[in-house]
Formats: structure tokens, sequence, C-alpha cells
């Protein structure tokens, strides 16, 4: 792979407008993180892996996927993730990781809601809250969202999607971005995310 940007990187024979474009791209992401995080901590590498032996080597999928390890996150994009909304969606992943002392402590869905928030593609999340709890007289089981298995692609998945797209924006829009930060600060003090999750909504903000 070759280095085109700080933390980015391609095949060596990918040509110089597609090298720009991603460029361009993974700034725009990196701004969307930033607005919902106040500033970033995280730096992942990216790369892109174009060609189907680049993919096989570096990832299971032509979408984009997050791949932690200890000294660092490494995202991971193929042809369908050429866009900002699929890096700006891994970029969430791995800064909540990077500021989370356990990533265990926030539920799947949460990660996932919150990822999907930023990213910009599921935009008809209110319709689809509302057709699966009868407009609000069903609740959701969030429990059978906290697995990743509730997330991989398929018809059910992206309804999934939209579930904890809207949960968490309904939330965030009450507590903003300090109450984002508020959550992850008490959960790295010890605290539980369910208890904090529902106090910080009902005081409005982080503060």
């Amino acid at each position: 792979m070759k280095q085109i940007a700080h933390h980015v990187y391609v095949e060596p024979d990918m040509n110089e407008n597609e090298k720009t474009e991603l460029i361009n791209i993974v700034q725009t992401a990196a701004k969307k993180v930033e607005a919902l995080f106040g500033q970033r901590e995280s730096t992942p590498i990216t790369i892109y892996a174009k060609s189907k032996k680049a993919l096989k080597k570096y990832a299971n999928t032509n979408i984009g996927q997050t791949y932690y390890f200890p000294w660092n996150n490494y995202i991971v994009i193929g042809t369908n993730g050429f866009n900002e909304h699929v890096i700006a969606h891994e970029f969430t992943h791995a800064e909540l990781r990077k500021r989370l002392k356990n990533s265990s402590k926030v539920p799947v869905w949460f990660d996932e809601g919150l990822a999907a928030m930023i990213d910009g593609r599921y935009s008809d999340n209110e319709t689809v809250w509302n057709n699966q709890t009868n407009n609000g007289k069903n609740p959701i089981n969030f429990n059978l969202l906290d697995t990743h298995s509730a997330f991989l692609p398929n018809a059910q998945s992206h309804i999934n999607y939209e579930l904890a797209c809207y949960e968490v924006s309904r939330w965030y829009g009450v507590v903003g971005t300090s109450g984002l930060i508020k959550l992850i600060d008490d959960l790295n003090e010890g605290g539980h995310f369910d208890d904090h999750y529902k106090a910080i909504e009902k005081n409005g903000s982080g503060k």
C-alpha cells in the first residue's frame, strides 16, 4: 500500500483523481466526527482496498469495516465504501472506541446508532420507528439489538440500523455533544450505561 495522506493508504496504481477524491472524502468524514464529539481524539489508519486481491488481504467486506488493535484502529473500505457516509460511520466507531476505557460498556445498538446518525444514510428512521412500534405504542426490545449479528448486512439489519439511528438521534437531540461526552466520562468512571443514558437525558444535557 502507498501512503497518500496522513494515515491514508491506497494501492500503488490508484489514479490521481481517485486519490484526490479519497482525501477529500476522508477530510469531510473527519469533520463530521469532530462536529459530533467536539474534537477528534482518534487517528485511525484508512486503507482503500479497490482490487479483489487487496480486499481479500485486508478485509472481509467491500463496504467498510473497522479493525481494533492495541496500537491503533484500522479502517478498510472497498469500492462500495468509497464515500463520506461509510467512512464517517467507521470513523465514529473508532472515535468512540478510543474514548472508552472499556468498549463493552456501551451496547451494540448505541455504537451502531451513533455511527448511523452521523453517516447520514438512515434518513427514514422515524418512519421505520413508527411502523415497528405502532406509532410508539409498542416499545422496542433493545436487548435484541445488543449483538453484532443484528447489524450484519441483510434486510432486517437495515431496519435495525434505522431503529438504532432513531433512538440515538432522539437522545442526542436532547443532550447534545456535552451529554455524549458526559456519558462517556461516566462510563469510564465505572457507571452503568442504562442509568447514565436515562439520567443525562432527564437532565437535558451533560451539565
